[in-house]
């Protein structure tokens, strides 16, 4: 018993220090979005919208231009019914998807930093209840 008490404590000892040496990740050059947890990301391939529940998200993101001057591409939004509803508990609901069109633009700058903060969707085929269009604003925090 005491054996295993010992490795245990010298594994994690090890990772401990695995863990502290491992290099720091470095900001995307150039615009980003700060994501949910708060980190800074360049052309992401999913952008979580509902970060509280995860009931709105784009997903399958394929981004044909990204400049300081905006970002276009398309992918998926995907929302979650229970949205409409007003369902205490967004588990139960089904989720429904529409192809988008995509442009970021709202570019917000700091010394290092320039990130969009502006999500604008266009739906060929309809969006959520219909809708040719919708917009969302991402102002996570970065941390």
């Amino acid at each position: 018993m005491t054996t295993r008490v010992l490795i245990a404590l010298v594994t994690g000892a090890t990772l401990g220090i695995a863990t502290l040496a491992a290099p720091a990740a470095a900001a995307p050059s150039g615009p980003s979005i700060v994501d949910c947890a708060g980190a800074l990301v360049s052309k992401p391939k999913t952008i979580a919208i509902s970060c509280a529940d995860g009931g709105i998200s784009i997903n399958n993101i394929r981004w044909s231009t990204w400049t300081m001057n905006g970002a276009k591409g398309r992918g998926t939004l995907v929302v979650n019914s229970c949205i409409y509803t007003g369902g205490p508990a967004c588990v139960a609901g089904k989720t429904d998807s529409y192809p988008a069109t995509i442009t970021l633009g709202g570019l917000a700058s700091a010394p290092g930093v320039d990130v969009f903060s502006q999500v604008d969707l266009s739906f060929a085929k309809g969006g959520p209840a219909g809708l040719a269009a919708g917009s969302y604003t991402i102002d996570n925090a970065i941390r």
